[in-house]
């Protein structure tokens, strides 16, 4: 399987997966406001950058991605710390939940394993994000060239998407039919939230103060579940804050990474 690949400095070994409408490059400016030396590694997910889609058009499951980064994950060599954004983080949890991966650690930035359950009981929100979902599927048939901005100002706020530069505006539509696989394939995530517990690694759980509902409600199921996690709230940010607060969520990761310090004499 070919895919995106950069690998710089040296340390220890951290791998970084983008979300949906983005690349490797989603990851630069966090990566050099690290203050701690470190391996960077960084990758695209199937469909977007330089690495191909290898999903079909009627992917159900999480299948094809998890091996995907149990692949980027083998290429690294030796142990790594993981780092994930949005569907990067989804994809994380959904790796090491199948047994495909074992990191070291986890840092995610508004990771939206948004279809796990809590038993029976069903989010307040798991309706309208059904009901978003079924938008964006019409827009893009309808070959609506916003469609993407259904997705967009749902994870931020009505008109954000329109705000945005043109030239991001029309990536994101290029990339449409591309994220609609990653809701497909993420639709078929919903383990519940009790299986989070083979999670022994530190976990550090980051989200934005002024998160999406769904993003709050599985930021707190994650911590409530995994064994050794520890939730990070960044205030004034939102869901694209590895753009917006680079040098915050920096610190996140070095502060996370401290705990791996070595400590001999």
């Amino acid at each position: 399987m070919e895919f995106d690949f950069t690998d710089t400095g040296t340390g220890p070994a951290v791998l970084f997966l983008p979300g949906s409408y983005s690349s490797h490059s989603a990851w630069r400016g966090v990566q050099k406001a690290l203050n701690g030396s470190y391996r960077t590694i960084s990758t695209s997910l199937p469909g977007y950058g330089d690495t191909p889609e290898i999903r079909p058009i009627d992917v159900k499951d999480v299948a094809l991605i998890t091996d995907f980064v149990a692949e980027v994950v083998e290429k690294v060599g030796e142990p790594v710390h993981m780092v994930g954004h949005s569907f990067g983080g989804l994809s994380l949890y959904a790796s090491v939940l199948a047994g495909k991966v074992k990191p070291l650690s986890i840092v995610t930035f508004e990771g939206n394993p948004v279809f796990c359950r809590t038993g029976d009981d069903p989010f307040h929100w798991a309706d309208g994000m059904i009901d978003m979902k079924a938008r964006f599927r019409a827009a893009i048939d309808a070959g609506d060239p916003e469609a993407a901005g259904v997705i967009i100002d749902f994870w931020s706020h009505p008109g954000n998407f329109k705000s945005m530069p043109g030239s991001f505006r029309a990536f994101c539509q290029t990339k449409a039919a591309t994220n609609l696989l990653d809701w497909k394939a993420g639709t078929g995530f919903a383990a519940d939230f009790t299986d989070f517990k083979c999670l022994d690694m530190p976990c550090t759980v980051a989200r934005g103060g002024l998160a999406n509902p769904a993003i709050i409600d599985v930021s707190e199921q994650i911590v409530a579940n995994a064994r050794n996690a520890t939730l990070h709230v960044e205030p004034g940010a939102g869901h694209f804050l590895i753009s917006t607060h680079p040098a915050e969520c920096a610190a996140v990761i070095d502060r996370h990474m401290q705990q791996f310090a070595d400590t001999r004499p």
